[in-house]
């Protein structure tokens, strides 16, 4: 019976010392989340997709180049259909894929889904984002 209060003591003065650690951290004065969360996947037909994340506000993520996406997005309050970064010529080559990206800008919720004809025509879309 000693033993079994002892283990259950130890368990307890265990649980203890560890809440600190389980609870979440308060809040920062100056600790805001970010502006935008993305999540933007890209889906060629031939294989080799990818996905990233972007965050802009400040700009980061795991995304190659973040400050040059989040300009981008920036120049059309986030809206992803509006964006036409480098309009031009392209192939006419149909080798489809496929761009989604959601997530939320500034507090709006960010749903967008699209294939393209080729690679290229969906860089000119949507530039750096992809």
């Amino acid at each position: 019976m000693t033993l079994v209060l002892t283990a259950a003591r130890g368990l307890a003065v265990l649980g203890l010392c560890a809440t600190p650690f389980l609870a979440p951290l308060p809040a920062a004065a100056g600790d805001d989340a970010p502006g935008a969360e993305l999540l933007i996947a890209v889906r060629p037909s031939s294989g080799g997709g990818y996905a990233r994340t972007l965050t802009c506000d400040p700009d980061g993520g795991l995304h190659p180049r973040p400050v040059a996406a989040c300009d981008a997005l920036r120049e059309v309050d986030g809206r992803v259909e509006d964006l036409d970064v480098d309009p031009g010529p392209c192939p006419m080559i149909y080798d489809p894929v496929t761009a989604d990206v959601a997530g939320h800008w500034h507090g709006e919720d960010v749903s967008f889904h699209q294939e393209f004809s080729n690679n290229c025509v969906m860089e000119r879309k949507l530039g750096p984002l992809v």
